[in-house]
């Protein structure tokens, strides 16, 4: 995932006609960041991916998408940060969107808010996921 974006980032910057410097000081982020991002080494949160995305001239669902994908890219140290939890909770989303009929290819990219969970399908359709912690 990571590669897939950092394609993307560094396509939408020359397509706008942005250097690293330029889209840095229009994004307010360090020009390191837009550089590490564009080789695969860096990762964002959400906050300087939107100063990015708009700072790159991106609305509408294409600004979405964008957000997304930066996101999702963290998804490997999330793993990596929740391998100690047993099997079972870390699968446990996998077993409902089964369930629900949502297959692994079906997803896009994902995004947490809170207690909620929000997936982008390859369809362009949006899924919300909640949970509800209660100590029984």
């Amino acid at each position: 995932m990571t590669v897939c974006f950092a394609v993307k980032l560094t396509s939408l910057r020359v397509g706008a006609g942005l250097t690293n410097i330029q889209l840095a000081e229009r994004a307010d982020v360090p020009c390191s960041l837009i550089a590490g991002l564009q080789s695969g080494k860096r990762r964002i949160g959400e906050l300087q991916a939107r100063r990015i995305g708009l700072a790159l001239g991106l609305h509408g669902t294409q600004f979405e998408d964008f957000i997304f994908e930066a996101i999702n890219q963290c998804s490997e140290k999330v793993l990596f940060e929740s391998r100690h939890y047993p099997a079972e909770v870390l699968n446990a989303w996998a077993k409902v969107l089964r369930g629900a009929g949502i297959m692994p290819e079906q997803v896009r990219c994902a995004k947490l808010t809170g207690n909620e969970v929000t997936l982008a399908l390859v369809n362009g359709t949006k899924v919300k996921l909640e949970a509800k912690l209660e100590v029984v």
